[in-house]
């Protein structure tokens, strides 16, 4: 177990403490985490364009059950510090607001030039995975209510269950900001000795046998279900769910579990030292801002059409596919040279806070 789980973690923003100097250091599990996660979010994204070929539908299905979750609950440990700091708040702005923003606009525009359309831009609907930007930066404002209410996790728990029955509209995305939360909330609150009784090697053998032996039963059972349950966008009783309120909680309820507990497998089974994977996994926001551009582009070429047509044979080819595109995207060259113009600093538009306690 490596011992950087004792210190903030690079992404942690500003400490409390500011007048002391605090070298951050980064946990290599948790980037080596996110890398393997964000390769999931591309797999998975990639795999929708295939969902009529029967082993892509399981595969997706058993990606979509765990791998928002996991990332969400890394989020959340990533974001246990922020406590609202103007610094916190200015990074919170040009990491999240403006790429939510930007990248709404340059997906609703390249979808428009390839269909021949005119631009039609809603930034309360978000375009694709652009909702995570939004619920991140929503979580993120919550944090300080999970630090001060009694059994935080359970009270998030109740509040994905009870959102379920909320039919409102799903305005920015609401319902998977609310669906989602306990992940966050349960991240906010991972300590060090936790990620070291995962790292136990009996615990490792379980979490893969859990991880293999889903995937195994999502190939074999997916028929008939309703993979809408994993977006978790949805009221119960709203189409295409139209599930009564016990069989929505009891099905969320569900999901929950499986969620928590594959998460958790996952961080248990990736490699805890530095590898290759560990400096991809610093720039996974790189790689999750830029895939969708590649996908419709590919889409729109008629190159997952033509895949379909292989059966089977297509899945093994888009998932290695998808994995060299996000490790592709994840390499520090391109970081650099998207970097800027994916997270602008905009330093002058932010007032100068040096020196003020901040």
């Amino acid at each position: 177990m490596s011992s950087t789980l004792t210190q903030p973690s690079a992404d942690a923003t500003a400490d409390s403490h500011p007048s002391v100097e605090v070298r951050r250091v980064r946990d290599p599990l948790l980037d080596n985490a996110r890398y393997w996660v964000m390769l999931l979010v591309v797999v998975g994204h990639a795999l929708q364009y295939l969902l009529d070929v029967s082993d892509a539908r399981g595969t997706y299905a058993w990606i979509y059950a765990f791998h928002m979750p996991a990332f969400v609950l890394v989020s959340g440990y990533v974001a246990r510090r922020y406590e609202g700091s103007p610094k916190q708040v200015r990074t919170m702005l040009t990491s999240l607001v403006l790429p939510y923003v930007g990248l709404n606009v340059a997906l609703d525009g390249f979808r428009a030039l390839l269909d021949g359309e005119r631009l039609d831009v809603n930034l309360l609907d978000p375009a694709w995975s652009t909702w995570f930007l939004i619920a991140l930066f929503a979580w993120r404002l919550s944090s300080p209510v999970w630090r001060v209410v009694r059994a935080p996790v359970l009270v998030a728990i109740g509040v994905s269950l009870l959102a379920g029955l909320w039919q409102v509209s799903n305005v920015v995305s609401i319902h998977r900001i609310l669906g989602l939360l306990p992940f966050y909330v349960a991240g906010m609150y991972i300590r060090p000795e936790h990620f070291a009784l995962l790292r136990r090697p009996l615990v490792r053998v379980a979490s893969a046998v859990a991880l293999v032996g889903t995937l195994g039963w999502c190939l074999l059972r997916h028929e008939g279900w309703y993979v809408s349950w994993l977006y978790w966008r949805d009221a119960y009783a709203a189409a295409p769910l139209e599930a009564d309120a016990v069989g929505g909680l009891t099905t969320r309820a569900g999901l929950l579990i499986i969620g928590f507990v594959l998460s958790a497998a996952v961080l248990s089974v990736v490699p805890a030292r530095n590898d290759a994977t560990t400096r991809l996994g610093r720039h996974t926001m790189t790689a999750y801002l830029l895939h969708g551009f590649v996908l419709i582009a590919l889409a729109d070429l008629g190159a997952f059409a033509a895949l379909a047509g292989l059966g089977a044979l297509s899945v093994p080819i888009v998932v290695v596919g998808s994995v060299l595109l996000g490790t592709a995207l994840m390499s520090s060259p391109v970081a650099r040279a998207v970097g800027p113009v994916l997270t602008p600093q905009l330093r002058w538009a932010f007032k100068d806070q040096r020196g003020a306690g901040v």
